[in-house]
């Protein structure tokens, strides 16, 4: 994110969309649908290895992020891109799911910066996956309307950070650099148009390479 002046709260979820991915390239991102909450968890461990009696180092497996998308209603679109439900002659039908293409997932989120200013996030997340249907339950109405709510599952695997010329990025180990999630705020480059289309990151161009 930027720095130009820090954010102190952050909260929301708005415009999420999708973006599938076909044969490597994203395509043109859609509208998803209203949402209430999206919840981000690391999918990672650490394993200590000890010798001599003591702790000689620490090995970090870090295998991205899952999630859960939550709505204010399943977006059928989106199921039947990732092969859940089909069209027929008479409507719609859930199907049974033989395929997990990989998409990328839109959504912005609100912020107060340290002088008060109200800002929005926009924010990318990469190589996501979903296996499991959306759950469904749905409450007959009694003295207040009933609101449902669906929980999509997801699964984060993230892509290669590269360098300006369009290669892999590598550290100075020469590690590459898997990125799972991509955040911009006002003043970043490219901002306005964040959420046209899938923004992959890039490492800035070193001067005089």
């Amino acid at each position: 994110m930027s720095n130009q002046n820090k954010t102190l709260v952050r909260f929301n979820i708005q415009n999420v969309k999708y973006a599938m991915c076909n044969n490597g390239v994203y395509e043109t991102p859609k509208s998803y649908g209203t949402s209430k909450k999206i919840a981000l968890e690391p999918n990672s461990s650490k394993k200590d290895i000890f010798g001599d009696g003591k702790r000689i180092c620490s090995l970090v497996s870090d295998k991205g992020k899952t999630g859960t998308l939550t709505t204010n209603n399943v977006s059928d679109e989106f199921e039947i891109a990732v092969g859940r439900k089909i069209k027929t002659q008479n409507g719609i039908a859930e199907i049974q799911q033989t395929k997990n293409p990989t998409f990328a997932l839109y959504f912005e989120t609100c912020g107060i910066t340290e002088d008060g200013s109200k800002i929005v996030a926009k924010s990318w997340i990469y190589a996501a996956t979903s296996s499991t249907r959306p759950s469904e339950s749905f409450d007959q109405d009694e003295d207040d309307i009933t609101e449902s709510s669906f929980d999509t599952a997801l699964e984060i695997g993230g892509v290669n950070l590269k360098t300006a010329d369009g290669e892999n990025y590598k550290d100075i180990k020469g590690n590459e650099i898997l990125v799972w999630e991509q955040t911009v705020v006002p003043g970043d480059a490219g901002y306005e148009t964040y959420g046209d289309e899938v923004v992959l990151p890039v490492m800035p161009a070193v001067a005089g390479e």
